[in-house]
């Protein structure tokens, strides 16, 4: 049985595999939640001020946003994950065509991963992945659901940085 591909939807950006990937215009993964009022995006986490002004940030100011982004990313994924093998996820993302940011840190690229691909993936191991041995009798769509409401929970608590 083969490993999964994905569908198409606004989670991904297509491009060649045998480019670099294009940097993404913004973290939006085209699931806002702040137009219902939630002071932090559960899609892309970023806070409802930063949504609302991003197209109006200078490029130093959107790079501070994705870096805190990272950062999250960083903290949050050693507690669940193992990234055994960087090259491997990487080979993966562009493969399968998901939306990631080539300059983002492997925890953030496996947050991309997750969003897409908690429902489809069956082999952590083949995206160079491994769970944390607490966290092993969870099938990977409750992984990513505690998973994302941790880094909601982060992400609430973190400050802005737009201004």
């Amino acid at each position: 049985m083969s490993e999964w591909i994905p569908p198409t939807g606004p989670q991904q950006e297509p491009h060649k595999t045998d480019s670099a990937p294009k940097t993404p215009p913004s973290p939006c993964v085209g699931f806002c939640s702040t137009t219902f009022g939630d002071p932090v995006c559960r899609g892309c986490k970023r806070r409802s001020a930063e949504v609302d002004q991003w197209n109006h940030l200078s490029r130093a100011q959107q790079k501070v946003v994705w870096e805190r982004l990272w950062q999250q990313a960083e903290q949050l994924i050693p507690d669940w994950l193992v990234i055994e093998d960087t090259q491997k996820l990487r080979h993966q993302l562009q493969r399968l065509q998901i939306r990631h940011h080539p300059e983002a840190p492997a925890s953030a690229w496996v947050l991309d991963l997750l969003r897409v691909g908690h429902l489809h993936i069956r082999d952590l191991s083949a995206y160079g992945l491994r769970v944390q041995v607490q966290h092993q009798a969870l099938n990977l769509p409750d992984l990513w659901q505690q998973i994302n409401q941790a880094w909601y929970q982060h992400a609430l608590a973190a400050p802005a940085t737009a201004r």
